[in-house]
């Protein structure tokens, strides 16, 4: 569990990060960001190593509530994919420097011993999803001639697709407001119902 100055830390970091690259991602800018000394980053993580670890475990706590509600919902599941995606925008809207962060791994590469705890961030959220699809083809509510991992890599192409673009607008429009067509149009290729 992170403390609030950690929490505070880290979204510095991935706000240095999203403006400036991660070349410029140092203590001393982290530090610089939020008007605390070094030592005071210090004091919560040795080393950068820890501090990207700990974006990756802030990444996660935010994710795994929308995989959650996704999971124990008693909507239809085209109600459950697009509320889903609407939230998962709606945090990425009110977060924008998140999704520099998730959806771009080379952010990581700086450190290749992060790889696996990334890779496992990833196969966690397209387990979740695909668990989502499994039961809906289990309740034939979903096609059933392609397997749910499958469903999962195409839904999470898509968010990422349409997130990719949102970032990169001059003039960024509402996010959320995109939950509704892309779920319209994942949902009549999957048949959900």
């Amino acid at each position: 569990m992170q403390t609030k100055r950690q929490i505070e830390l880290v979204e510095a970091a991935i706000r240095v990060t999203a403006n400036d690259g991660i070349q410029k991602l140092t203590i001393r800018n982290v530090a610089s960001a939020i008007g605390v000394s070094e030592a005071a980053v210090y004091r919560h993580f040795a080393s950068k190593h820890e501090l990207l670890q700990a974006i990756l475990v802030h990444l996660d706590s935010l994710l795994k509530p929308q995989f959650a509600t996704l999971l124990a919902s008693k909507d239809s599941y085209r109600e459950a994919l697009t509320k889903f995606v609407h939230d998962l925008f709606t945090l990425l809207e009110h977060n924008a420097a998140f999704t520099l962060m998730l959806f771009a791994e080379e952010t990581f590469n700086v450190d290749i011993q992060l790889k696996p705890q990334l890779d496992a961030l990833l196969q966690g959220n397209l387990k979740q999803l695909s668990a989502f699809y499994a039961e809906a083809i289990a309740e034939k509510q979903c096609r059933d001639d392609m397997n749910p991992v499958e469903l999962a890599m195409i839904t999470f192409g898509t968010i990422r697709l349409y997130v990719s673009r949102w970032h990169m607008q001059d003039e960024p429009s509402n996010l959320s407001e995109q939950a509704g067509p892309i779920t319209a149009g994942l949902s009549t290729l999957f048949s959900l119902q």
